[in-house]
């Protein structure tokens, strides 16, 4: 849809936009399904400039820190989300669409919060949200989930992976002094990563994706949540070590936008056993 006009139930507040949405999407968070009162949302984000009331101003409800919801103060339909986090855009109810069949949603958002009896089989990608682990929670669905995904490296590097070393209460201290994120599915983590701030640049460790969720995106996701980390900690790089075995993994970091700034040797080696990647931010 390159424009567009929508309302509430009874008609009093409508709106009007004059650009194609910059995303169309389902969210499944549990605020925007409670505010709804349904098992999902379904929105389209327009940049402002790019829209306008043109009915009554709608009235707003500040549900949390930096996001208001709008909705009519007559009949209660919900009609747009707006936040911080996305302060160029507003985000309408895709229902409240005076055609609703303009929309053309191409992903699901923050599907690890979705309802378990809703079964959708649209085909369309899914996105799950990372959380951040905190120390005092159980840390060992972590760690099973880095053993079975770090599992491949046994008898391909030389020397063998420090997460034979790593253990429940290490992954804690990890949470403690630097930062631990996990992505979940049905609450048990599918996915990893693990932060550390440094000096001059935002460090990546542990990072692991389980294999039934591998090519889904998942990585890409953590690797922006690493770069919108190191922007909020005012940091202009990210880096990781992998080894220097590990060929599939170095292609991936150049596609990500890394390159390798340098290599080492762990101790008692000859020669190099692990590369050094950088990504500018």
């Amino acid at each position: 849809m390159k424009s567009g006009t929508g309302h509430c139930l009874c008609g009093a507040v409508s709106f009007a936009f004059d650009c194609e949405p910059n995303w169309q999407a389902h969210c499944h968070c549990e605020s925007c399904r409670r505010n709804c009162s349904a098992p999902f949302t379904s929105y389209f984000g327009v940049d402002h400039g790019h829209w306008q009331w043109t009915g009554d101003p709608p009235a707003v409800y500040a549900s949390a820190p930096g996001v208001k919801r709008h909705f009519c103060a007559a009949c209660g339909t919900p009609m747009a989300y707006q936040s911080d986090r996305w302060a160029h855009e507003m985000h309408f109810y895709a229902a409240s669409l005076t055609d609703p069949l303009q929309f053309e949603p191409t992903l699901h958002v923050n599907w690890n919060e979705r309802v378990a009896w809703l079964h959708l089989a649209d085909g369309l990608p899914v996105r799950r949200t990372p959380r951040r682990l905190a120390p005092s929670e159980d840390t060992a669905p972590v760690l099973a989930l880095l053993r079975t995904a770090f599992a491949y490296m046994e008898g391909v590097i030389d020397p063998p992976s420090s997460l034979n070393r790593l253990d429940a209460a290490g992954i804690s201290r990890q949470a403690a002094t630097g930062e631990v994120w996990v992505m979940e599915e049905q609450g048990v983590p599918m996915a990893c990563l693990f932060l550390t701030a440094k000096p001059d640049c935002l460090y990546i460790g542990k990072m692991a994706v389980a294999e039934p969720y591998r090519g889904q995106g998942a990585g890409r996701h953590l690797m922006e949540l690493a770069e919108e980390r190191a922007r909020a900690l005012g940091l202009t790089a990210l880096k990781l070590d992998t080894r220097v075995e590990l060929t599939g993994n170095h292609a991936a970091f150049v596609a990500m936008g890394f390159a390798k700034t340098g290599e080492a040797a762990h101790e008692g080696y000859d020669r190099p056993t692990s590369f050094t990647f950088t990504k500018t931010l």
